[in-house]
Formats: structure tokens, C-alpha cells, sequence
């Protein structure tokens, strides 16, 4: 079967189940708030929040020197990991 051919059967498939089942449907094509962040967290983006949160962490409780460094690795691993992300073509 064709591309084109497929598409079209898939589109006909789609308009049939929103036809019979517009609830499920729309379920099925409405991404969850979760689902959008755990397919966005990939390792190093999570070791970024960790160091984010150890940065905030660390102001609370009076640790300036700490803070800067925790702050820092934290912007420098969701950069690298925006990079990352770049370079593969996403």
C-alpha cells in the first residue's frame, strides 16, 4: 500500500472513532501534563533540576559560596542538555 493510500485509510479510521467515541478520541489525541514532562526529562536535563533544586536549597539556608556553585552546574547541565538535543535534530 501506497503512503498516500495509508494516510488516507488512517484519517478515514480517525474521523470514524470521533464519530463514534468523540470523548475517547479527544482522550487519545490530548496529551497529559505528565506525559509532556517526562517525555522533555532526559538525564542530564534531570541532573539539572536536581542541581537547581540544591541551589534553592542551599539560599535557604544561608550558603552563598554553595548556592553559586549549585546554580552554576545546574545552568551548565540544561544547557549542555539543550545542546545535546540540538545536535540529535530534535
Amino acid at each position: 500500500m501506497s503512503r498516500g493510500r495509508e494516510r488516507r485509510r488512517l484519517k478515514k479510521i480517525a474521523r470514524q472513532l470521533s464519530s463514534d467515541d468523540p470523548e475517547f478520541a479527544h482522550r487519545m489525541t490530548t496529551p497529559r501534563p505528565l506525559s509532556k514532562l517526562v517525555g522533555w526529562m532526559t538525564a542530564w536535563r534531570a541532573l539539572g533540576v536536581l542541581a537547581a533544586f540544591f541551589a534553592l536549597l542551599c539560599l535557604v539556608l544561608g550558603q552563598a559560596a554553595e548556592f553559586f556553585i549549585a546554580a552554576l552546574t545546574s545552568a551548565l547541565l540544561l544547557v549542555y542538555a539543550s545542546w545535546r538535543q540540538r545536535d540529535r535534530g530534535s
